[in-house]
């Protein structure tokens, strides 16, 4: 198992780095906000336009990885976010939202070769440790968990202080993380490794349509992304309205991402052994019980066992489903990893969107409730996918 380690070392600090400057970004995106704008329905718009990048960041990335290798394309992809961050600085220092929405937009390209990262550990890794690789560099993130929300809320003050922001700290650690995970793909890969080989997808089956189980794992995939995202991303904005501090919404935002990655290693290994479908069917109950919690949001506990749950679940789903997905792909010889991606883009871009609009008119409530309705369909659409054999 060390070889193995020792054989994607660079992307899961990577992936460390950069998870702690994504993450420390989207604990302040909507209340940034906020800060520049007065208008109560654009609060969604940085998230959003973040999510547009991540899908162009998707793009540039299978076109270099293609054309030059996959590691000039992570490394490339990373540096493009760190600038996204030196954008969102300048955007608070200027209190301008046109500024806010570019550098949303150009982070977001960096946090697509995070989300790549888990598909390139899959492929450097041997047969019998694809998942478990895909699922360590998944758990990698839990460095952004910790230190991300964290961070910004230790040196709000200083920053406040410094800058007359006290939001201004997520994007400086936005900036450092982004570029010292393009140092580490550049610098601490090993010599001989693949990634420095053009990926070599055939591109005559990239043109076939996509079968029905290439369909549905990218459903669940979307669903599941898509019902945390509508809860994760209106949650500081609630907190905000209920009368409590920065300091919560850093500690809730923390709670919610460690479900997301703390476990990640134990459920690759053990989608490695028993494979996909009793996984992806865990998570979406789980994600389903976060939805009922979540609905007494008043209850500080509550909330907190709430999202940290909504992590959890979609960690269960997003593992198995992507390790179905890579084998997918790699059987295929198809880029279905891109492919999902880019749709689970698009959705979470729709959610983000419309944040402004429905947390308006629904209220925190309304969308839980709306959430949990798409998580029941979630389910439904799991029980489908349990009578594959997939994997």
């Amino acid at each position: 198992m060390f070889s193995e380690i020792k054989k994607i070392l660079s992307l899961l600090l990577s992936v460390a780095f950069s998870s702690i400057g994504f993450i420390a970004a989207i604990t302040v995106a909507a209340l940034s906000v906020r800060e520049v704008s007065a208008n109560p329905y654009l609060v969604g718009f940085p998230n959003a336009l973040g999510v547009g990048g991540a899908f162009v960041g998707t793009q540039i990335f299978d076109y270099f990885s293609k054309k030059y290798s996959r590691l000039s394309a992570l490394g490339n992809t990373f540096f493009i976010g760190g600038f996204g961050g030196a954008i969102l600085i300048l955007s608070l220092i200027t209190d301008s939202f046109f500024l806010l929405l570019l550098g949303s937009f150009t982070l977001g390209v960096g946090q697509s070769a995070t989300l790549q990262s888990r598909y390139a550990a899959s492929f450097v890794a041997s047969e019998t440790y694809k998942a478990t690789s895909l699922s360590l560099a998944v758990w990698f993130s839990v460095f952004g968990s910790i230190f991300g929300p964290r961070l910004v809320g230790e040196y709000s003050e200083l920053f406040q202080k410094t800058f007359n922001s006290e939001l201004i700290v997520g994007y400086f650690i936005a900036t450092a993380g982004m570029i010292l995970a393009g140092f580490s793909i550049y610098f601490l890969s090993e010599r001989e490794t693949t990634l420095r080989e053009p990926s070599n997808t055939e591109q005559t089956k990239e043109l076939i349509s996509l079968d029905s189980n290439a369909k549905l794992l990218t459903r669940i995939l979307v669903l599941n992304h898509f019902v945390m995202v509508v809860i994760m991303s209106a949650t500081p904005l609630h907190i905000q309205d209920i009368g409590e501090t920065i300091k919560l919404v850093g500690t809730i935002i923390s709670y919610h991402t460690l479900g997301m990655f703390l476990f990640s290693p134990i459920l690759g290994n053990l989608v490695d052994k028993y494979g996909a479908k009793l996984f992806a069917s865990i998570g979406s109950f789980i994600l389903c019980l976060s939805c009922i919690l979540s609905l007494f949001n008043t209850n500080i506990l509550f909330l907190k066992i709430g999202l940290y749950l909504l992590g959890l679940g979609w960690n269960f789903t997003f593992i198995a489903i992507s390790a179905a997905i890579s084998k997918y792909s790699i059987e295929n010889s198809i880029n279905l990893n891109i492919k999902s991606d880019s749709m689970v883009f698009a959705g979470s871009s729709v959610a983000h969107l419309s944040l402004g609009f429905t947390y308006i008119f629904l209220g925190y409530t309304g969308l839980v409730i709306s959430a949990l309705f798409l998580s029941l369909y979630l389910i439904f659409n799991v029980r489908k996918f349990s009578k594959l054999n997939l994997i």
